[in-house]
């Protein structure tokens, strides 16, 4: 098991369980708690499958997970989707101050987000900054 003071970091969290980091964080500021049917609704995936989503966030100390009564991110959860949602902000900025013509842009944005390094992430913010 994963020491707690060990979180693999956001850029290293796989794509899906960043989207999950994400949309726990704004149910929790819309509603204050987070269950997984609601998760399972708006991913439109099975409760299964989001049940083993909440598990392994809770593995891996980005949430606390009790069963039937949901979840709540933990500091380490909180933060990981502040900082995943701020490097989508970066990378979907200058990818529309750069004039790229994508059909999803968000959808663009978010493949790189869950790819990049932090090292390019700043390359994206400092040539956007200069458009």
């Amino acid at each position: 098991m994963l020491n707690r003071t060990e979180l693999p970091p956001v850029s290293e969290l796989p794509q899906e369980l960043t989207c999950y980091l994400l949309l726990i964080q704004d149910l929790l500021n819309e509603k204050g708690y987070v269950r997984g049917v609601e998760l399972a609704e708006r991913l439109r995936m099975s409760r299964p499958t989001v049940t083993r989503a909440m598990q392994r966030l809770a593995a891996l100390g980005y949430a606390f997970y009790e069963r039937y009564r949901g979840l709540t991110l933990t500091p380490a959860g909180n933060a990981a989707a502040t900082k995943a949602r701020g490097r989508f902000d970066i990378i979907h900025g200058f990818l529309q101050k750069s004039g790229a013509k994508f059909e999803d842009m968000q959808l663009e944005a978010r493949r790189l987000e869950s790819f990049a390094s932090d090292e390019l992430v700043d390359a994206f913010r400092k040539a956007g900054n200069k458009m």
